[in-house]
This record gives structure tokens, sequence and C-alpha cells, in this order.
């Protein structure tokens, strides 16, 4: 084969490549960045869908959405808001709809990102009330502990950081959670997908919370200790744990584990776990109609008549009443 058909020939292979760059990135235009499903004449429509990448990031660039980029491996560099940073992975970064991001060329990376309107969470989250600084008056609230689970999306301040690490032991739940959700919003199986989605999401979310507040304080000291556990409930939320377990992954007796706990909450450690599960629950409760059978069981508890009585000690409310609460 002589020169000027190899050069043919590359020249063919280029113009092709360049076709189907531009019919990839028409197509992408054409995704819908929401999940729906219709019903008769009705057309039932979630703000959130999850896209996989592999050195890159589908819609990063969308600026009528938050995204959430939750990195797998790997690492980035990238400028946000005119700002370099850079990130291996396993960390979340937490993008609005007015965050400029630049991704610098030449990553290789692993990563999920999730497109979603904050009404997602909660139908009172427009941008126009998230950028007034308006839930910030409302702390104590439960709208104001919705608010808290995306403040990082809209700020960016010590309070809630734009991008942040988390611990590896993390992420294969994380994972979990994120493919659960994409699961639900396209099997859709049954009429609580869109509720279940965004309780998945919600998840997801409020583990992160912990995952970088307990993120800033490690080490044997109490608090460093207590941040463990965090990480430790948070990995094994849908699972039995007992005091036993504790004591033995953290290879200290019941009395130093439940002085700890008392000295840096106020709580023993099997009430420091019932509280983090019936705050994930209440969050369930007021902002999704999932069962709440289902709800207990998620949470580990097989028998949802104790899960209420757990749950009446935490709030002093039934779950049915709270739920009733939050909404009226």
């Amino acid at each position: 084969m002589n020169v000027k058909s190899v050069e043919f020939i590359c020249k063919i292979c280029t113009e092709a490549v360049k076709k189907m760059q531009v019919l990839c990135y028409n197509l992408r235009m054409d995704e819908k960045l929401y999940t729906s499903k219709v019903y008769g004449d009705y057309e039932r429509i979630v703000d959130l869908v999850v896209f996989k990448g592999r050195n890159e990031l589908p819609h990063v660039d969308n600026a009528e959405r938050c995204k959430l980029v939750l990195l797998c491996k790997g690492a980035l560099s990238f400028e946000l808001n005119g700002i370099p940073m850079e990130f291996k992975a396993p960390a979340a970064i937490y993008l609005s709809d007015r965050d400029k991001f630049v991704l610098k060329e030449g990553a290789k990376y692993q990563a999920y990102i999730i497109l979603f309107k904050p009404s997602a969470i909660n139908d009172a989250f427009t941008y126009e009330r998230l950028y007034s600084h308006e839930f910030d008056e409302l702390e104590g609230s439960t709208i104001y502990q919705d608010y808290l689970l995306i403040r990082n999306f809209i700020f960016n301040d010590a309070i809630s950081p734009k991008a942040a690490s988390f611990v590896p032991s993390s992420l294969s739940n994380m994972v979990d959670i994120i493919e659960k959700i994409d699961g639900e919003l396209k099997l859709k199986v049954d009429g609580f997908w869109p509720c279940r989605s965004r309780s998945y999401f919600i998840e997801l979310l409020y583990k992160l919370k912990y995952c970088y507040a307990n993120n800033a304080t490690t080490g044997m000291n109490n608090a460093g200790f207590v941040s463990r556990l965090y990480e430790y409930f948070n990995n094994h939320l849908s699972e039995k744990i007992t005091l036993d377990m504790i004591t033995s992954e953290f290879g200290v007796n019941r009395n130093t584990l439940n002085k700890i706990c008392v000295d840096e909450t106020g709580m023993t450690c099997m009430t420091f776990l019932n509280d983090h599960r019936m705050s994930l629950a209440g969050y369930w409760l007021s902002d999704t109609d999932i069962p709440v059978f289902e709800i207990a069981k998620r949470l580990s508890f097989d028998d949802p008549n104790y899960f209420n009585k757990v749950f009446r000690k935490a709030t002093g409310k039934s779950p049915t009443q709270y739920r009733k609460d939050t909404r009226s």
C-alpha cells in the first residue's frame, strides 16, 4: 500500500470519527434530563436522572439543573467558577445551575453524574427561593433539614463546600445507592418508583453530608471515634447492628463505647444508632409517600410495630402522625 492510499484511508477515518462525534453529540442533546412514565392521559415526571461517565461527564454544563458528580476512580482537575481544584477518588462535587465548571482534558476517571432540579427533594425549592437565603432563617424546621441536603449545590462556604473527599470504605455503599436510584428510574416496577427513587437520592445526600462532616475529624480522640461510628452506621443502616458487633469492630468494651458516645452525643451507642436511623426515616416520611413498612425494612426493622415504637421514642410521634404534621 502506497503513501497516498494510507493518507486517503486516514482522511476517510478522520471524517467518519468526526461524523460519529457529531451524531453522539446530537443524540446527547436529545436525551431527556428527567424521567417520566405515561399513565393514560397523565405523564408522571421526576426531575432526576443518572448517567455513568468514563473520562467524560455528560451534561455537566447544563444550565437548568443541579449536578452531583460522584468520582469513583481516578482524579479530576478542573476550574469551578474560576478556582482551580483537584480531587482524587472517592469524592463528591456539587454543582448548581449557575456554576461554571471547566474540566481539564486528558483526565482518566470513572464517575456518576446525577442531574436534578431541587424540587425533586422538596416542592418548595425553587431556584429563586434557594438563592434568596430564605431557608437559612428556618433552622429547626423539617424544611431546613431538607435544605441542608442541597445547600452544597447552591452555596460555597464553610458549611457547604462545593467539593469534598470521603473515606474509601463508604464508596461501595454510595455506588449501591446510585445504582438503586438508576434502577428505579429505568424499571419503574410499581407506582412508588417516583417516591422510591427520590428516597434513595435523599439517602445518598444524607450519607454524603455525614461523610463530609466527619471527614474533618480523624484520629483516635473521642470526636474522631464518633466520626468512624457514623461511617460504620451509614455503611450498615439496612443491616442488623448489635452492640457486640460494634464493640468487636472497634475493639472496645461496652462501657468505654457508651461513655464515648454519651460524652460526644449525649446518647448511648444504640440510642445514637437509632437516632441516626430515625433521622433518615424522618426525611422519607416528610418528603415521600413510600409505605411505613418499607421504611422500616430499609432501616433493618422486620417488625413495623417495633419501628413505630422506636420512631415514637425518638420523635414523640408515630410515623403516620409525623408524616401528616410535616405536610400540614
